[in-house]
């Protein structure tokens, strides 16, 4: 959530500094629920930061996945680095086949009770139980049943990101849903494309006409009643720190239902500066577009009447100068009347209060006038509903069942029963200013069709209902995982779980997929105690500490000494902190400089002076049991640190500089230590790379405290890597989690390939953590809350192979680590024919252990022909795993000569095995004679191809003696000689 900031220089500074940078940003926040402050929470403004930093909250994210944090001087297309990092990944590191990557997978672990940001919202016009929502970078979802539990539609697919969705209103199956968020927020998620479904939602297609830079950021979706479709785009070459607008945006209309898309918004360049940012068709040749404006003399509201050939600029009742954001809003009963509300560029109480004002024309946008203001709210500081971030949530919708019940949203949400004369609160953020309390940051308002009265909103807490026309409200927003996460921490056994997110608190776990806001705002680093997990740390912005000793129900700030902390000059929004994993009392954090505590966070001191001046600490890490601790930083322009001996009595200890040499200058995102051997380190690059090679310097190993470097990037994409996972058992099999999405290397970075079976293969996942005690991943994505890796395997298989000896086939594996592991049951079928497996052996396990363990087994005296093959492991409890399948196609080939082998068994009683092989085909016998010559059986007398042979003979019918069996095949006569003792 975005809080109001006490500035420390004068007002007017503020302004002309945001004018100066011509956008909008998003602002530092502050806990709302800390239960140790006797205090009120702050009003929720949404302010732009503080003078020392008023890009803080809105670069975040930019400067984080962008090449450096100072360097302003390139233009970085990061969407479409991205969108190449995975299409990359696609062709080249998506598994083969069924291994260990494929054979664990990630199941979902919730919040499926928080929910996150959404900005739009379908209802199918005729069954209102059935419902879409789209999240920023969650994906679609749909509901059956209204909102009683939902199924995510878009896993499979990139980008995920959705910012507005559209209805066919000639074919309510049809839907469309354009990506990228594109508002200007640090956190916002960039898109690539429409999606379309024609069954509401059930299965999607990427439109090929949209892949091109042009729908990068799709803001607005509408549609006129011949079916035509409406694209509001905008397109950004981002120069860091500014935006670098583009006219590859625009308006673009799709007359043959999305297979072609035609720009049809004015080519003047003041029209378009900032791009449209909504539209409202009313017929194919009338339609209404809405321009930012930002403060300068471009923007607006522009008219057509031809279709898009000529644009005009209505003005008549229209602000001409002073505003941002426009949001239009059709009245469903009334077609010629429409709504616009206007953004203002004034923040202060006593003028503007954040809103221009709302207006009002009855003729279809050709002239305006304006509506009563709503009143300034004690929620957002004494402004107007939309604090100072009109630019991020304004929304307005008109009820369908009555014209006059007026509602707007932005930070909290406004009702008019009277068509705008007068206006009340209708919901608050917090309960401290009244109820209904409704997650803050309102993007979009929908209603029943069918139903009046029920209304829907789209926040940044997910989706909320009420069934009286906004005088209750309930949360619909159980199973609907979508909570960007910035952080997690788990404790070493048992089911403790804290996680920072994005503008929904910091969470716990509590059961099933429910877990529960313990400190308010948004949240950043988590920590957990490794002895006592009702013990934790969380951080609020700018490292803003507390810790928890009662398992989250009390938090107490715990910054004393960290005279750093709070201070947006010194601190990254989500600054680092780490717990040394050998001793829970000791932390470190990092500002510019690094802190350390040895006593729980009950006081600080500085380690270190500025590491690199003008950058902040964005990693940081402590090992060893008890002092000196060995300490690692790793700043934002890339440089790694080193203190050997660091001790939190000494004062400023020795940092030394140990950074690999030719990384990519990004930021230093993790620096993590192999658990059994604090030598051994990895180091993750953020930072799409933007110079040759792009395809390296994301991932440096070190097996000596950081004195020499590997680039082990291998094959990996060009993309941003956030953290790394030791394997605990396979020396050279790491995990990192990425941009897009989780990676496993099990050759010490030589080859990577997607780790993601049971979660979206491309979301980003900002914190990859294990728990010790039970081997378990748990994966913290931003935009598709967390997921885990299912319990683990009772085998880890690590190798699967195969040989061949003649007609014989020798099967051999190697397990990681076993767990409870009774058998293996190999299991056997022809190729190709699609008949059941028969299991043709079993091989005994080896219980419980945590290295290495090698098998085989023999399948013996095959015939000619292509076979398959595969495990299934037993466990000691009877129950089997998923079958771990032998990926090559295992062929016997045609012997090279005519051979009879011995029977076996020999002797027998009353059945025997006789096997011979021809390298040629004809006409085979295999006869039985007794002692005298006298012929006792024919086994076979048939025309047989090349090909090895096996035969059973039963002589059940016949006395003991010894006997003699005989094969003539063209030229070939062998015969040998059996026993018979009954």
């Amino acid at each position: 959530m975005k809080y109001i900031v006490y500035f420390l220089f004068p007002f007017l500074i503020i302004i002309a500094l945001l004018i100066f940078f011509n956008s909008p940003f998003e602002a530092p926040v502050e806990p709302e629920n800390q239960s140790t402050q006797q205090k009120p929470p702050k009003p929720k403004k949404g302010t732009q930061g503080n003078t020392d930093n008023p890009f803080a909250a809105a670069e975040y994210r930019y400067q984080m996945i962008s090449t450096t944090t100072k360097t302003r001087d390139k233009f970085i297309d990061l969407i479409g680095y991205r969108l190449d990092a995975v299409e990359y990944t696609k062709e080249n590191l998506m598994p083969a086949g069924t291994d260990f990557g494929e054979s664990i997978s990630w199941v979902a672990k919730g919040p499926g009770n928080v929910g996150g940001r959404i900005r739009s919202i379908i209802i199918h016009p005729t069954v209102t139980s059935r419902i879409l929502i789209g999240a920023v970078s969650g994906g679609v979802w749909k509901t059956t049943d209204g909102g009683a539990s939902w199924d995510s539609k878009l896993d499979a697919f990139d980008p995920i990101a959705i910012g507005s969705m559209v209805i066919d209103p000639t074919d309510p199956d049809i839907v469309y849903a354009g990506t990228g968020e594109g508002w200007g927020n640090g956190d916002a998620v960039y898109g690539g494309g429409i999606y379309k479904s024609t069954n509401f939602g059930d299965t999607w297609t990427l439109l090929s006409s949209t892949t091109s830079s042009s729908f990068r950021n799709v803001l607005k979706m509408a549609a006129d009643v011949s079916g035509n479709i409406y694209a509001a785009t905008k397109n950004v070459t981002t120069k860091q720190g500014g935006g670098e607008y583009t006219l590859a945006g625009g308006l673009f209309k799709s007359t043959d239902d999305g297979g072609t898309w035609s720009k049809i918004s004015s080519t003047d360049f003041s029209h378009n500066y900032f791009n449209p940012t909504d539209v409202l068709p009313y017929t194919a040749s009338e339609i209404l577009y809405a321009v930012n404006n930002n403060g300068g003399t471009y923007g607006g509201i522009y008219r057509t009447t031809d279709g898009g050939t000529t644009w005009s600029k209505v003005t008549s009742g229209l602000p001409l100068s002073g505003y941002r954001r426009i949001t239009l809003a059709q009245d469903p009963s009334h077609n010629d009347t429409v709504y616009a509300v206007f953004e203002s560029t004034d923040k202060t109480p006593a003028g503007d209060a954040g809103l221009k004002g709302i207006y009002k024309s009855t003729n279809r946008g050709v002239s305006w006038s304006s509506v009563t203001d709503p009143p300034k709210i004690s929620s957002t500081g004494s402004l107007s509903y939309l604090g100072t971030q009109g630019w991020y949530d304004n929304i307005m919708a008109v009820d369908p069942f009555d014209p006059d019940n007026l509602f707007v949203g932005g930070v909290d949400m406004m009702k008019s029963t009277n068509g705008g004369s007068n206006w009340s609160q209708l919901t608050y953020w917090h309960s401290y200013y009244g109820t209904p309390v409704v997650h803050a940051d309102h993007h979009f308002i929908a209603f029943d069709p069918v139903t009046s009265g029920t209304v829907y909103s789209g926040n940044d807490g997910g989706i909320y209902k009420s069934t009286n026309s906004g005088v209750n409200w309930t949360s619909l927003n159980t199973g609907l995982e979508i909570t960007q996460f910035y952080s997690g921490a788990i404790s070493s056994t048992g089911s403790t779980v804290y996680g920072g997110t994005q503008d929904n608190g910091h969470l716990k776990f509590t059961s099933g997929t429910d877990w529960d806001e313990v400190f308010g705002g948004d949240g950043g680093y988590s920590a957990v105690d490794q002895t006592d997990a009702s013990v934790a740390y969380e951080e609020y912005v700018y490292l803003e500490i507390a810790k928890t000793t009662n398992g989250g129900s009390n938090w107490i700030t715990s910054i004393t000494g960290l005279t750093d902390a709070t201070d947006p000059s010194k601190c990254l929004f989500i600054a680092p902190f780490s717990m040394n994993p050998d001793n829970s009392d000791v932390l470190v954090a990092g500002s510019d400089n690094v802190w350390i505590t040895s006593n729980g966070a009950t006081s600080w001191n500085a380690s270190s002076g500025t590491l690199s001046s003008g950058e902040f600490v964005s990693a940081v890490t402590v090992v060893k049991p008890t002092a000196n601790f060995m300490g690692f930083a790793g700043t934002t322009d890339g440089k790694i640190f080193k203190c050997s001996s660091l001790d939190p009595a000494v004062g400023i200890d020795t940092w030394t500089d140990i950074s690999p040499v030719g990384h990519n200058g990004a930021w230093v995102r993790r620096i993590v230590t192999k658990p059994s051997n604090d030598d051994t380190l990895i180091a993750c690059y953020s930072g799409y790379n933007i110079t040759p090679p792009l395809m390296s310097k994301h991932v440096w190993l070190s097996t000596n405290e950081g004195s020499s470097w590997t680039d082990i990037s291998g094959d990996l994409p060009n993309v941003p890597v956030h953290s790394a996972v030791f394997d605990p058992v396979l020396s050279s099999t790491f995990y990192i989690s990425t941009e897009t999405g989780v990676y496993r290397t099990t050759n010490a970075g030589l080859n990577w390939t997607t780790f993601s079976s049971g979660m979206p293969t491309f979301v980003p996942v900002d914190e990859l953590v294990i728990q010790s005690g039970t081997m378990k991943l748990l994966a913290f994505t931003h935009g598709r809350s967390v997921f885990e890796t299912d319990s683990p395997l009772p085998v880890d298989l690590i190798a699967f192979s195969s040989s061949v000896d003649g007609n014989d086939v020798l099967l051999n594996w190697t397990t990681g680590w076993e767990q409870n592991n009774l058998r293996f049951d190999i299991q056997r079928r022809k190729y190709a024919e699609g008949k059941d497996w028969i299991t043709v052996g079993s091989v005994e396990g080896s219980g419980t252990v945590f290295e290495q363990r090698q098998y085989s087994f023999n399948d013996l005296n095959l015939q000619t022909g292509k076979y398959e093959y595969r495990l299934i492991q037993i466990d000691n409890n009877g129950n089997s795993s998923a079958d771990h399948e032998l990926q090559n196609v295992v062929e016997i080939g045609v012997p090279e000569s005519y051979a009879l082998s011995q029977n076996y068994p020999n002797p027998f009683n009353p059945v025997t095995k006789i096997d011979f092989s021809l390298p040629v085909s004809g006409i085979t016998k295999l006869l039985v004679f007794d002692i005298t010559g006298r012929l006792v059986a024919t086994i076979v007398n048939e025309q047989l191809e090349p090909g090895f042979y096996s035969y059973a003979f039963d002589a059940k019918g016949i006395s003991s003696g010894v006997y003699f069996y005989r094969i003539e095949s063209g030229k070939f006569i062998e015969a040998k000689r059996m026993l018979l003792i009954k």
